[in-house]
């Protein structure tokens, strides 16, 4: 009986290491991949949120630890590379992850057509909230033309409303490579 329990620790403890290094891996990817492309013109400069989408996978299919530790890697790697201050991505990434978690259960989070609106809706909460926060602070930032930023805003939604399946999609395939989703049988 103490074998068992020893050996489910151990199994434990593995997949836990496993979705951290998978995670971390996804957000180094995710992070290089969305400051490598460049952004839409014709939408205000619009930029692929890949990041936001790993973080959204985890809100659904993770614990909340989980998903807050992918927001907060996710934030400071954000702001590190686009010039933002520091923890403003952090602090949006986290909002938009634990409302997704805490609805997770509403929707069925398994299917294409939610992760598509799941996209969309943090797309515009990502764009409003960073530029909220920056409104809030910055002074120079009341300058800013808000059209710009509604239209940066349905960029943003729509390559979310794109690109999070195709994440979602990808991760979920490299979980099952891993072991770290154990396909259920028919029967």
């Amino acid at each position: 009986m103490e074998r068992k329990d020893e050996k489910r620790r151990t199994k434990n403890e593995e997949l836990r290491m496993m979705n951290f290094v998978i995670m971390a891996a996804a957000l180094l990817v995710g992070a290089a991949i969305q400051q490598v492309v460049p952004g839409l013109t014709l939408l205000g400069q619009a930029k692929a949120p890949i990041v936001l989408g790993i973080v959204l996978y985890y809100a659904l299919h993770r614990s909340l630890a989980l998903m807050v530790l992918a927001a907060i890697a996710g934030g400071v790697l954000c702001d590190s590379l686009e010039a933002l201050p520091m923890g403003y991505s952090v602090t949006v990434f986290t909002v938009l992850g634990v409302a997704a978690w805490l609805y997770r259960d509403v929707f069925f989070s398994a299917r294409g057509v939610t992760h598509m609106v799941f996209g969309l809706l943090a797309g515009l909460g990502l764009t409003f909230g960073l530029y909220g926060l920056l409104l809030v602070s910055e002074e120079s930032m009341r300058a800013l033309a808000w059209n710009w930023v509604a239209l940066k805003a349905v960029g943003t939604a729509l390559l979310g409303m794109i690109l999070v399946p195709i994440v979602f999609v990808v991760l979920e395939r490299l979980d099952r490579l891993t072991g770290n989703i154990v396909l259920e049988s028919s029967s």
